[in-house]
């Protein structure tokens, strides 16, 4: 079954116009949290820039929840990349560990308001 006359060759399909290409993506601009908080702190280790992995973080905070403050800076707007390294451990040949970072394009962006 072919689509009617009037969509064919018109939007979403290959050869056609894409939404994204329609509209500019909205500016970036993301929410900071509070700087003395632990969401707040690791925000700070990313901007640092700092790749920084559960380890990291407790050591510098005594927290272990890095992850949770990871959701919710990414739920603010900031785009976390996550990096997943092989890292054995006795009894765990498969161990993956998750290690964060912030994009280059970020760093460059809030480069001049951050810190």
């Amino acid at each position: 079954m072919t689509a009617p006359a009037e969509l064919r060759g018109h939007g979403g399909g290959r050869g056609g116009i894409e939404q994204g290409e329609l509209f500019e993506p909205p500016p970036f601009s993301p929410v900071y949290p509070n700087p003395s908080s632990l969401e707040g702190r690791a925000l700070s280790m990313l901007l640092a820039p700092l790749e920084i992995e559960h380890s990291d973080f407790e050591h510098a905070t005594g927290s272990w929840r890095l992850g949770a403050y990871i959701e919710t800076l990414r739920d603010k707007g900031w785009p976390i990349e996550t990096l997943y390294i092989s890292c054995p451990a006795p009894g765990r040949a498969d161990r993956i560990i998750a290690s964060y970072r912030m994009p280059a394009w970020v760093l460059r962006e809030v480069g001049a308001t951050h810190g």
